[in-house]
């Protein structure tokens, strides 16, 4: 049960995003307050507000962030993109939960219990649930919307994880207990940190893959700002690279490892136009998995025999995965246009007993059975949208794509590749996105590196006392980065 530390945090963190909306620039303020508020918030709680789904530390940084935002623009942030197929992804998201309603008006009738059919009230509770994710991705691509935007936002994550490093080291010694020491309850099974003989770290995140993907990506990014930095800079993100690696092999997951041994080489080495060609590779991979699972043409055997190399313990566990992805995938294919929403309708039961016994791992098929290829289509198009406009913004303005633009969007695309496995998305990836998003639309304007892109928020003086937090500093050469 939350303590009153954990209650006092989340009820205090839209004041302490007001404050740095005040406070700091733009542009600071929404990549620090998404940022710490994930980091620091206590996981696996929520607060629920009369007529609202419970928000969580992913939704409450974004969304009164997008409040204040607007309120100092005097305007409201658009949650529609400029491009066409941008437009399209967001309208389904938006709309796709009323025709997942319209067709799942249905009870389903188990052993000893009743799922309700969906009411108008659960589209519109469905709906809002998708504005936290919109909203940060909206700010996004509203604020970070140009070169040096997404430089800071990159900067950020790997200084953050640079930091956070230190209390996954910790768990790593003494277990993962600073979430229940601090915030008064575990968030997640506790054996599911246990891992070769050994602890992963969870810190204050949803599980230990998410740490380890994040800190995966923030390795990665390290090594795209060292080939992007002047050369006398560039050894120390290279040492900060392989921090981060070290500590990624300590957090004992092995996906994550490789997503990173295996492009690290490609960030080091290829070129940019390269380097995008990889990340769309992967974009296609990840928009193509469930076709290829539909149709059973995924090489899932090859995959077991290389992981019963590596362990037989992760090679069961895979097969756990693979054998409920079968089943749920099955289920989703009764109504794979807008699926079967929530009330755990989508879930496979005991006929017996009517109880739950599937497992949902990945988020793919967690979209597919909650609303169809509609939903999955609609999320996953819009998180990938900005890896496949990449080189086409770029031949506009008749450049090539830069090494760090492209490795901007390989590091987007591994978290995309992460959630097919697991359902580690998190407000980052959002933000991570939008960013790429709103930095590619104003290319296409011809207004990249322009300084008038900054949107224009009124600066209050007190504001420039934090304005070196991350980025240019206010005045003098001091600044944390």
């Amino acid at each position: 049960m939350p303590n009153s530390l954990a209650i006092l945090m989340m009820t205090s963190w839209p004041f302490v995003t007001l404050i740095m909306y005040l406070r700091m620039p733009v542009r600071s303020a929404v990549i620090w307050s998404i940022l710490a508020g994930y980091m620091l918030l206590p996981a696996a709680m929520s607060l629920d507000l009369p007529g609202l789904p419970g928000l969580g530390k992913q939704t409450i940084p974004s969304l009164f962030g997008y409040i204040y935002a607007s309120f100092m623009l005097g305007r409201m942030i658009p949650l529609f993109p400029q491009s066409t197929a941008g437009r399209v992804f967001v309208g389904f998201l938006l709309a796709g939960p009323f025709l997942t309603v319209l067709t799942n008006g249905d009870p389903i009738h188990l052993s000893g219990r009743t799922l309700p059919g969906l009411r108008l009230y659960d589209a519109a509770s469905m709906a809002v649930g998708q504005l936290g994710f919109l909203f940060t991705w909206s700010l996004g691509r509203e604020f970070l919307r140009d070169s040096a935007a997404l430089r800071q936002l990159a900067y950020a994550l790997v200084i953050a994880f640079l930091w956070y490093s230190l209390p996954m080291l910790y768990e790593v010694r003494m277990s993962p207990q600073l979430h229940i020491r601090i915030y008064g309850f575990f968030q997640h099974d506790f054996a599911q940190m246990m891992r070769q003989g050994g602890f992963r770290p969870i810190v204050f995140l949803e599980h230990g893959l998410w740490i380890a993907v994040l800190t995966a990506m923030s390795a990665m990014l390290a090594v795209v700002i060292g080939r992007d930095a002047p050369p006398e800079r560039r050894s120390r993100w290279y040492g900060a690279a392989a921090y981060l690696m070290v500590v990624l092999v300590l957090s004992k997951s092995l996906a994550a490892l490789l997503y990173a041994a295996l492009l690290i080489p490609v960030l080091m080495f290829l070129d940019g136009r390269r380097i995008a060609q990889v990340a769309m590779l992967l974009g296609v991979l990840v928009l193509s998995y469930p076709v290829v699972r539909t149709l059973d043409v995924f090489p899932t055997d090859q995959l077991l025999e290389l992981a019963s190399r590596a362990s037989v313990e992760r090679a069961q566990s895979l097969q756990f995965r693979f054998d409920n992805e079968d089943a749920l995938l099955a289920r989703a294919m009764e109504r794979p246009l807008f699926g079967w929403g929530g009330w755990e309708r989508s879930f496979i039961h005991d006929p017996a007993t009517g109880e739950t016994i599937s497992t949902t791992d990945g988020l793919w098929v967690i979209a597919m059975g909650y609303s169809g290829f509609t939903g999955f289509i609609a999320q996953f198009g819009l998180l990938a949208l900005p890896i496949f406009m990449l080189g086409s913004a770029y031949r506009a303005i008749g450049r090539e794509v830069p090494v760090f633009a492209a490795g901007f969007a390989v590091v987007l695309a591994v978290n995309l590749i992460d959630l097919l496995p697991n359902a580690t998305i998190s407000p980052v990836t959002w933000l991570f996105s939008g960013a790429m998003l709103g930095c590619l639309e104003s290319l296409r304007r011809g207004a990249e590196d322009q300084s008038d892109q900054q949107v224009a928020i009124p600066n209050p003086a007190a504001r420039q006392s934090f304005a070196g937090l991350v980025g240019r500093p206010a005045a003098g050469p001091r600044t944390l980065l």
